[in-house]
C-alpha cells in the first residue's frame, strides 16, 4: 500500500479535478431540477377565520354544570390551496378559557385538530370546530394555525410538500368578551 508521499502530485490533482467535474455534471443538475420542480408544483395554503363579513360577531354560551350540559356552538376556519398540487394539512384550533373539539360529542380540550386534503385551486374549504365553556368566564379567545403533513408516498409528493408554503390571512386569533347585561352573551372584541 502506498502512502501519499509516494503518489505523484499530478495524480492527486487529477483526482480532485475528476471529483469537481462529477459534482458539476451530476449533482448540480439534480439539485437544480429538484428545486425547479418543487417551486413549480408547490401547494400554497392560506387560512383565516374569515373576512370582515364572515367573522362570527357573537356567541350565546352557557357553561357546563352538574345538572345541565353547556351550550355547544360552532366556529369555522377557512382554508384554501391556490397551488399546483394537492396537499394534506392539519388545522389546529387553540382555545383559552374555553374548550374545543373536532366533533360535536367531544372530547373537548384546549386544542382540537382536523386533517384535511386540499385539492388544487380548491377555493376556501370550511373546517368546522365545536366549542363550549367549562366555566362561565368574562373573556375567551380562539387561535388557529395550519401545518402541512409531509407526504412521502411518492417522489413528486415528497418534493411538493417540502416546498409547500402555508400562510395566514388575518384574523387568526379572535377574542370574545361577555356582555355586562347578560353574562352568557359574548361579543367579538378583538381580532388579529
Amino acid at each position: 500500500m502506498a502512502d501519499t508521499e509516494t503518489i505523484p502530485k499530478r495524480t492527486w490533482k487529477s483526482k480532485r479535478i475528476v471529483c469537481a467535474v462529477i459534482v458539476l455534471v451530476v449533482v448540480f443538475p439534480v439539485l437544480s431540477g429538484y428545486s425547479w420542480y418543487g417551486l413549480s408544483v408547490k401547494p400554497v395554503v392560506d387560512f383565516t377565520f374569515g373576512g370582515t363579513r364572515d367573522l362570527r360577531r357573537s356567541y350565546q354560551l352557557t357553561a357546563l354544570s352538574r345538572t345541565l350540559p353547556g351550550t355547544i356552538d360552532i366556529t369555522h376556519i377557512l382554508v384554501e390551496n391556490t397551488g399546483n398540487t394537492e396537499i394534506s394539512v392539519v388545522v389546529s384550533l387553540h382555545a383559552t378559557n374555553s374548550v374545543v373539539s373536532a366533533g360535536y360529542y367531544g372530547p373537548f380540550s384546549d386544542t382540537a385538530n382536523i386533517q384535511i386534503t386540499l385539492p388544487v385551486n380548491s377555493g376556501y374549504q370550511v373546517v368546522t370546530f365545536y366549542l363550549t365553556l367549562p366555566l362561565q368566564v368574562n373573556v375567551f379567545s380562539l387561535r388557529v394555525d395550519v401545518n402541512k403533513v409531509l407526504d412521502y408516498s411518492s417522489l413528486s409528493a415528497s418534493i411538493a410538500t417540502n416546498f409547500a408554503s402555508v400562510t395566514s390571512h388575518a384574523p387568526t386569533q379572535i377574542v370574545y368578551a361577555s356582555n355586562s347585561t347578560n353574562p352568557s352573551d359574548y361579543e367579538l372584541v378583538r381580532q388579529s
